[in-house]
């Protein structure tokens, strides 16, 4: 009887140490899926950010030579319609494109219109040289693209988001 009661004590025993060892060893898969996933969607988000930032540069490069090709035949109307449609597509504050002096040439706020480019933004966002993200100190999103002639910078347009 004594050995009855020590043998079912040492299953007993073993039955609950392979309880306890089977639930951490779940635990510990549990979490390190947790963190993979963490991992995984993390990466994926970054990878999509690079290609989205990708292909809004393109996009202010693709807009910079239509409003250069336009700037070139002094069509100041027609560049305006342009950002006026692009505005209301990319859901976007504001379009403004900037002469080389620091006018502003055209804006799709019409509030703007007396304002020189150079009081809305920074030298250094106006005279951006190549298509550029960057975010403000209001923390807007701004997509700069300069738009060159074949020798020269002629404008920048900056796209302006919330």
């Amino acid at each position: 009887m004594k050995y009855a009661f020590i043998m079912a004590g040492i299953i007993i025993f073993v039955f609950a140490w392979k309880i306890i060892a089977v639930n951490k060893v779940e635990s510990d898969a549990e979490k390190q899926i947790a963190s993979e996933r963490t991992l995984i969607t993390q990466q994926a988000r970054e990878q999509a950010d690079k290609q989205y930032k990708k292909e809004e540069e393109r996009f202010a490069q693709v807009l910079s030579w239509a409003v250069r090709s336009e700037l070139i035949r002094n069509n100041i109307d027609q560049v305006g319609l342009y950002l006026n449609d692009i505005v209301k597509q990319l859901n976007a504050e504001r379009i403004d494109l900037i002469g080389e002096k620091g006018e502003l040439l055209v804006s799709t706020d019409k509030r703007l219109e007396d304002i020189k480019g150079s009081d809305l933004y920074p030298k250094e966002t106006i005279n951006e040289h190549k298509v550029a993200i960057k975010t403000d100190a209001n923390g807007k999103k701004l997509v700069i693209a300069p738009v060159s002639d074949f020798n020269k910078r002629i404008a920048v347009l900056v796209i302006s988001y919330k």
